[in-house]
């Protein structure tokens, strides 16, 4: 094996950028509770939520680059015209390759500024921005302690697949609330106004 890698370019450049990836995500797995305890003051708890997004985008990416992969790979073979780079094909690799340091600089350059972590509730309600943001801590702290509490015990009843399955189609299921407030948000923030 040190031979292939020092000796083999595919295998040194393709082995340090997994290599980089992989001390990346480490990194921040350790990093993100300092952030968010210290800069935005999360409780333990809520921090631990945070991981939430990293695990579902892990596992949904396998599952959709496991699939693609081999429907490119059964489409050459087909042609009788297979070459180990029809594993790379750009549209499996640049989304992550740029989301990578797109990501990196995004992230670090807001928690630096400590730019708030969710911006879009202290923009749209302005006079209310210090009421809107305790209304999601509330919310957040809820699911932060029912959640765990009730977890076992669905683990318990469903599996572990089947279980986790259940927490990532609830994810699934939200993905159109920002997409919506993206293109609908000032409509509704203008027709539907609360008093408070």
């Amino acid at each position: 094996p040190m031979k292939m890698l020092f000796l083999s370019p595919i295998v040194f450049l393709m082995s340090l950028y997994v290599a980089v990836n992989y001390g990346i995500m480490y990194l921040l797995f350790i990093i993100i509770t300092f952030v968010f305890e210290e800069r935005y003051h999360f409780s333990t708890g809520s921090v631990g939520l945070s991981y939430l997004g990293a695990g579902i985008g892990m596992i949904v990416g396998m599952g959709a680059l496991g699939v693609i992969s081999d429907k490119i790979i059964r489409k050459q073979i087909a042609k009788g015209n297979v070459k180990p780079e029809h594993r790379l094909p750009l549209l499996l690799t640049m989304p992550g390759a740029l989301g990578l340091p797109i990501g990196l600089f995004v992230y670090g350059w807001t928690a630096q500024y400590r730019v708030h972590w969710i911006t879009y509730l202290v923009d749209a309600l302005t006079l209310h921005a210090a009421s809107a943001i305790a209304a999601n801590t509330v919310l957040r702290s809820i699911f932060g302690a029912v959640l765990p509490l009730c977890g076992l015990s669905m683990y318990d009843k469903l599996g572990l697949g089947w279980g986790d399955s259940l927490l990532g189609f609830v994810g699934l299921a939200l993905i159109p609330v920002p997409v919506f407030f993206r293109f609908y948000g000032e409509r509704v923030r203008t027709r539907f106004r609360v008093s408070f």
